[in-house]
């Protein structure tokens, strides 16, 4: 009685323990259903059947209350099966287990294995509590810890839409509401859109980031990423958590740098006139369609609006930028697949063409050009733009663009900018080859000529009227090339101004005619005021005087003997600048005069603006070499007399007739420089000269 009443005692303690654990309790064959045998009434209450119910449809076998999730089935038999191989008598797994409701419950099962057979089977007990709710706040607080802790709001996801169904307070504190949403309601305006595109992964239960732009309660737009999280299912509608990361600062930092690269990809590869291919880009671009056609496809087009400062000056910049923009736009219009066009600076375009045949480059150039000019159809009076432009047709498609271009350039400038049509028009041939390649070798040579001392210097003298001697000369200079012997100035000259090397060998001059004199000097023999050109390249540096006078100081030349010869160019070119030069020229001691006067632009009311010592008026003056043109002779003689009214000195260049002599020794001109006294002499030469009229005066 006692041993009963024992045994007794303990099955209520264990009924009373389950129960206040509100678990299950119940009895399985180990055979391949896992056969239930008998269980309390708490089984079949956890999964909402009662025993009737669960024994009719699944006939005790858990195998077939789990035929619809085979893999969590699986699962649960793999680690009974574990249990069994390892040859243990106890297991604890948490596995999911489907109420009758759909819902997927998280339950914990603790099974024991005894020694009890029944039909030749083992007999395991096994013990399973429902930590569904445990296992949901586990996993979303592992959810929220692994993420930003920032907004947070609990989904349902539904076929039509997203319910609502929580958040924290963040979230209430972000948005002004948060109802739920509808499909057809997430828009790329109110920044949405982005859910649409990701929804069937989201009906499908999958963990995903996405991006939204949503306003919040005051109504700004923000920057959101969303960690998507799936922690359950009711029925068939996936329950997510949204994670949402505040990235709005950085997003507009990103579109900010985006703005700025853009900016910057405009400013590198956009031309800030036209809006199209600067050159860098125009570069680019070309090099790679001249390579991906045949050889002969293309050719390079260089276009020159004529007369454009004209418009600059009467319409202003706005004006000439508008027309420049037109001009590209037009020419645009025109071209090809695979066809490109860019100004490349100030009124200069390039154009990459294809040839095609019968002269139909020219024809579509000209075509270009009178579309551009179409402007002027309804016009009583007609402004017309006119071009030059040269082409090269590209036959070496592997030298670099720049030099195509080059070739191009060479062209046009032998075009007669006095032809009437609108557009004139020359081709790249192997004369200016032969001339570009002549000039790269001057290049290439020009730093060691003048290290090795390959420049010369010659002096052309100047005659005094009233002496009847020479009484000063101009300094020259020749290139004694080791190869192609004395080069004139008219071979190298105009190339050493286009490439600023002129202000290297101006100042080799300039140090030259300083050793000289200083060597006279020592010698003891009269000193002659001799005159150096300066290119107006020097004036870019505003310190540009400062080689000179350290020169001049170096060997103690007397400033009177130096002179500074200035183009009459300058004056028109930049009228400010070039009063400048003059005044400080002559502040610095040395005189100054202007060549070249009257060779382009000069009038007789330019001189009362010039405080230069010297005027040298150019040969255009003198065309008439018999002098028996009366108009000149009368303009030559007011210009003279004019000059010396403002005491400046006069010099008359280019002189080779005795006729043109004979008629300024009857004027008021001071000086004569040209063949008909004497050519430019190499030093020793012209020190000769000195020597025999110092002899025979």
């Amino acid at each position: 009685m006692g041993k009963y009443n024992a045994e007794l005692s303990q099955d209520i303690e264990y009924w009373l323990l389950m129960n206040s654990l509100n678990a299950s309790v119940s009895k399985h064959l180990l055979d391949e259903h896992f056969t239930l045998v008998t269980a309390n009434q708490r089984y079949y209450e956890m999964f909402g059947y009662s025993k009737e119910e669960y024994e009719g449809l699944y006939h005790n076998r858990p195998d077939l209350f789990y035929k619809n999730d085979p893999d969590d089935w699986e699962e649960l038999s793999k680690v009974v099966i574990d249990t069994i191989q390892k040859g243990k008598n106890r297991y604890e797994t948490i596995v999911r287990m489907r109420h009758k409701n759909g819902q997927r419950l998280w339950i914990k099962v603790i099974g024991n294995f005894t020694d009890e057979y029944v039909n030749g089977y083992r007999i395991s007990y096994s013990v399973m509590m429902d930590i569904t709710e445990l296992m949901q706040n586990k996993i979303e607080k592992e959810t929220t810890e692994n993420n930003f802790p920032g907004l947070i709001a609990k989904y349902k996801i539904t076929k039509d839409g997203l319910v609502f169904l929580d958040g924290n307070s963040r979230f209430h504190c972000f948005f002004k509401n948060h109802p739920s949403v509808y499909l057809n309601e997430m828009t790329k305006e109110n920044g949405l859109d982005e859910i649409v595109y990701h929804y069937d992964a989201l009906r499908n239960g999958e963990s995903l980031t996405l991006s939204i732009s949503p306003l919040n309660a005051l109504n700004e737009r923000k920057y959101l990423t969303v960690t998507a999280q799936c922690i359950d299912k009711d029925k068939n509608d996936p329950i997510y958590l949204f994670i949402f990361s505040d990235v709005t600062e950085l997003t507009i930092q990103k579109q900010q740098l985006q703005e700025y690269n853009q900016t910057l990809h405009k400013l590198a590869f956009s031309d800030e006139v036209t809006k199209g291919f600067n050159r860098r880009k125009f570069d680019l671009i070309v090099g790679q369609a001249i390579h991906s056609h045949q050889m002969g496809t293309y050719a390079m087009i260089w276009l020159n609006l004529q007369n454009f400062k004209t418009i600059n000056e009467v319409g202003g910049i706005e004006a000439g930028n508008r027309t420049l923009k037109y001009v590209y736009n037009k020419i645009s219009n025109h071209l090809q697949e695979d066809e490109y066009i860019a100004r490349l600076f100030s009124d200069n375009f390039v154009i990459l063409m294809k040839i095609g045949k019968d002269k139909s480059i020219e024809k579509r150039l000209n075509r270009c050009i009178v579309d551009i000019n179409s402007f002027n159809a309804h016009e009583e009076y007609k402004y017309y733009l006119t071009f030059t432009a040269g082409i090269y047709l590209i036959r070496e498609p592997d030298i670099a663009i720049t030099y195509m271009q080059d070739r191009a350039h060479a062209a046009r400038k032998l075009t007669n900018n006095q032809n009437t049509d609108l557009c004139i028009l020359n081709y790249y041939n192997e004369k200016m080859r032969k001339k570009m390649l002549d000039e790269k070798d001057i290049e290439n040579r020009m730093r060691d000529a003048l290290k090795n001392n390959e420049f010369e210097v010659y002096l052309q003298p100047k005659y005094s009227i009233k002496e009847n001697c020479c009484a000063g000369a101009e300094a020259l200079v020749r290139w004694n090339h080791p190869e192609r012997g004395f080069l004139p100035p008219s071979e190298f000259i105009s190339f050493f101004e286009r490439n600023g090397f002129i202000v290297q060998l101006d100042l080799y001059v300039f140090e030259n005619v300083c050793r000289l004199l200083k060597k006279w000097k020592d010698q003891g023999k009269d000193l002659l005021p001799i005159s150096v050109n300066m290119s107006r390249f020097h004036f870019s540096k505003n310190n540009f005087l400062e080689e000179y006078v350290r020169i001049r100081d170096q060997y103690g030349i007397p400033t009177q003997y130096l002179e500074i010869e200035l183009t009459e160019t300058l004056v028109f070119e930049n009228p400010e600048v070039f009063m400048s030069v003059i005044q400080r020229i002559r502040k610095e001691g040395f005189a100054c005069s202007m060549d070249d006067f009257g060779s382009g632009y000069s009038t007789l009311n330019t001189l009362k603006d010039l405080e230069v010592n010297t005027i040298k008026l150019d040969k255009a003056f003198f065309s008439s070499e018999k002098m028996n043109n009366k108009k000149e002779n009368i303009i030559i003689r007011s210009v003279l007399d004019m000059a010396k009214s403002l005491n400046m000195t006069t010099v008359a260049e280019g002189i080779e007739t005795n006729e043109q002599a004979s008629f300024l020794r009857k004027t008021s001109c001071d000086f004569i420089q040209g063949y008909v006294f004497s050519r430019p002499l190499p030093i020793a030469e012209f020190e000769k000269l000195i020597q025999n009229q110092q002899r025979n005066s």
